[in-house]
């Protein structure tokens, strides 16, 4: 039960999405659209076909009642009518409320499901709702994720900072070491990352294969060794861009990454704020790209102000957060910076050695029982050591509570054991007593008439 609760707590704290996560793709936006073509199926041998007969199908199972479903919907309906992707992928849509047997054979246990299918093989993504992110994944899953440009400059003034080029050696093509650089690059990017990236490919001009992003003209890279798992995590590290825009929505991916969210609640039509973050804290995300860095915007999120129970005064105040994923906890700065009395520079380097004890502070679930529980190590086991502890918990209660009412019932036992000798003893007594009274009236009895005989015998 605790188990279940702390999901539920961990599913209700924030939900966060990045405003880049998927990089506007001009071809897709731009692209002529024409009639939905989005169908509707009536039976599990319809849908069956349509899986073994076509490479891309994005299926959406939805019912009546569930307003997710129905806001997705049109979302399906207007992605359906772009020719880009109706050309390839087939837009199905099975209504549960009207036929319950394709979604009980097909094994659908909540709406809305979507189900994307890549050469008749399901893909196990998270499906994004709204139009341009869900228009941009699907076209790289029936397309690729490697882009080839002729510059390096006409991939990141497309793609920005969140994306990463990959310079291949030109004396290397068409061999071996091209061979593996190439496939690895090309797994990652259409399997692990490409929810996350698009990847340009260039000639290098520097005699060296690497995986470079390039942050505002700042980079960082990865020089290829020959060992594509140290290519996955360079990727991993840089999978977040340097800084996000957070609002209200749940990024799964940080969840899933364990990864630790450190943010600042500002108010951001302030010039001198934005001035601020995008510079100094910026900045700190380059040198930290363990973590992820991101902003909140004090006036529109404020569902994460209210569960933070935050509070800004002015326009010239900032709030630094911390929320760690791994442990569901958090840590708020007990000071509010004020940009005005402080500087940037006094603020940055506060906020710089907070990142430094990162693992020493104080975090706090918000509650102060949750708190207690995490103070074991609750919450980093796993689920079934969890129920083991909680197992044990429960059996050591009903054990304390056995033996509690057993010496109670004892003594109870004893008691009345105690009460009936003494009610003996005293009735015995009693007896004893009302014996000798008898015997001294039998005695006076006796002397009377002994009495009385003498007095006879005399006269």
């Amino acid at each position: 039960m605790l188990v279940i609760k702390s999901q539920i707590f961990f599913i209700l704290i924030i939900k966060i999405i990045f405003c880049f996560k998927f990089p506007l793709n001009e071809k897709i936006e731009e692209s002529e659209q024409g009639n939905i073509k989005s169908i509707n199926i009536e039976s599990t041998e319809e849908y069956l076909n349509y899986i073994k007969s076509y490479d891309y199908i994005i299926s959406l199972f939805h019912v009546d009642w569930c307003g997710h479903c129905q806001q997705f919907l049109p979302v399906l309906d207007k992605a359906s009518s772009y020719k880009i992707l109706n050309k390839k992928w087939i837009f199905l849509k099975i209504d549960c409320s009207k036929y319950p047997n394709i979604c009980t054979n097909v094994g659908i246990e909540r709406y809305p499901t979507i189900k994307l299918y890549k050469k008749k093989e399901l893909l196990h993504i998270e499906t994004p709702r709204e139009l341009l992110p869900l228009l941009e994944l699907l076209n790289k899953l029936s397309g690729s994720s490697i882009i080839k440009v002729s510059s390096k400059n006409e991939f990141f003034e497309k793609y920005g900072d969140f994306s990463p080029l990959i310079e291949i050696l030109p004396q290397y093509k068409g061999k071996e070491q091209e061979s593996d650089f190439y496939n690895c690059v090309m797994n990652l990017a259409n399997n692990e990352f490409i929810e996350n990236f698009y990847f340009g490919i260039v000639d290098s001009t520097d005699n060296k294969e690497k995986i470079v992003f390039d942050y505002n003209g700042s980079n960082i890279s990865y020089v290829w060794d020959g060992n594509c798992k140290n290519a996955f995590e360079f990727l991993y590290e840089n999978k977040y861009p340097l800084l996000s825009k957070i609002n209200s929505y749940f990024l799964s991916e940080i969840a899933e990454d364990s990864k630790i969210l450190i943010f600042l609640i500002t108010f951001p039509q302030n010039i001198k704020i934005n001035n601020f973050i995008f510079s100094f804290f910026k900045k700190l995300s380059y040198d930290n790209r363990q973590y992820v860095f991101g902003y909140a915007d004090y006036n529109e999120d404020k569902d994460i102000s209210k569960y933070f129970n935050l509070k800004l005064n002015n326009t010239n105040e900032i709030k630094l957060i911390i929320y760690d994923f791994n442990q569901r906890m958090h840590y708020i700065h007990n000071e509010t910076f004020n940009i005005i009395i402080k500087n940037e520079i006094e603020i940055i380097n506060e906020i710089r050695n907070i990142v430094k004890d990162i693992n020493n502070l104080k975090y706090t679930t918000g509650s102060k029982i949750k708190d207690w529980i995490n103070r074991f190590g609750f919450e980093k086991m796993s689920t079934n050591k969890q129920i083991i502890v909680v197992g044990i918990f429960v059996f050591g209660l009903l054990g304390i509570i056995f033996l509690f009412s057993y010496f109670s019932n004892s003594k109870d036992n004893s008691d009345s054991d105690s009460d009936e000798d003494d009610s003996d003893f005293i009735e015995e007594t009693i007896n004893q007593k009302e014996d000798i009274k008898l015997k001294d009236k039998d005695k006076k009895d006796l002397d009377k008439n002994k009495n009385v005989i003498n007095k006879e015998k005399i006269e």
